[in-house]
């Protein structure tokens, strides 16, 4: 498949190699990965990211808990950067400062074992929906994460690569490879099909989960609405937060030099690295 980097285990493991910016240089191949979470990797899965790719980070954007409950497997020579994009205590403070009611149900719904309910109620209480992209780039913890992210984009060495994923591989994820690009000065519009591949790669795993919300939730319901908080991705996602940067900062490199701590200077920089 295009852009994929055949792994066996990793889901939704593609590169953004072979974009073109607007001067005519291609980002290079092999250099940036996007992939869902290493959880599942096989040991052909972590030879290629080690012997094929020479990857030197592996940057991880889930939340602690998720980390915990699923950590990377070693990749070897690779260093391991977790970088937190939504803090839990954050989220749970601002739902509480803003809807109390809202924050006691779906404080009660974190208690359940049964992640489908929880993920269909997060969607119906709104905690889920097409801004949730503003709230990672507005928010402290999205901030600094993505902050860190370039950091990491900045550390790395010419010929080596950097993998970074959460754990879908399309949210978190998502909205790192939409900044990167940016900065790269890719267009939007090849932002938007880069973002867009995630229903190729996963249309196995939506076709299963789309299924499933059927037998809950009957054949008539709006499974879409609530595939965007499991496998698949809506572009509204995509074009809610590019048109609120470029509305806020008047584009999305301007944010990304006012509020991601990057230059004119570290942006060319990353051109030369990252660019051919």
């Amino acid at each position: 498949m295009e852009q994929s980097i055949g792994m066996k285990g990793i889901g939704n493991a593609r590169e953004l190699g072979g974009y073109v910016s607007k001067d005519g240089r291609q980002v290079k191949h092999g250099m940036l990965l996007r992939t869902a979470g290493l959880g599942r990797a096989e040991e052909s899965d972590l030879r290629l990211l080690s012997d094929k790719y020479h990857v030197e980070m592996v940057v991880d954007l889930r939340m602690d808990a998720e980390v915990m409950s699923s950590p990377d497997p070693e990749v070897h020579g690779a260093e391991n950067v977790h970088i937190s994009i939504m803090d839990k205590k954050e989220m749970e403070s601002e739902m509480k400062k803003q809807n109390p009611e809202l924050y006691e149900k779906f404080f009660k719904m974190q208690q359940e074992l049964d992640l489908i309910p929880f993920l269909i109620s997060s969607v119906d209480m709104g905690i889920v929906s097409d801004r949730l992209y503003i709230d990672f780039v507005t928010s402290k913890s999205g901030r600094n994460g993505y902050r860190k992210f370039f950091e990491s984009l900045g550390r790395l060495p010419t010929d080596r690569a950097l993998l970074f994923h959460c754990t879908q591989g399309k949210d978190r994820t998502g909205v790192a490879a939409m900044l990167v690009l940016s900065a790269l000065e890719v267009s939007e519009e090849t932002i938007l099909k880069d973002y867009m591949l995630t229903n190729i790669y996963n249309e196995a795993l939506i076709r299963k989960e789309r299924e499933m919300l059927r037998e809950r939730l009957g054949k008539e319901a709006d499974t879409d609405r609530y595939l965007s908080a499991m496998d698949q991705v809506d572009s509204r996602y995509m074009e809610n937060v590019l048109s609120y940067l470029k509305k806020t900062y008047g584009s999305v490199r301007n944010y990304i030099t006012e509020e991601l701590g990057q230059t004119e200077k570290s942006l060319e920089q990353l051109k030369e690295k990252f660019l051919e």
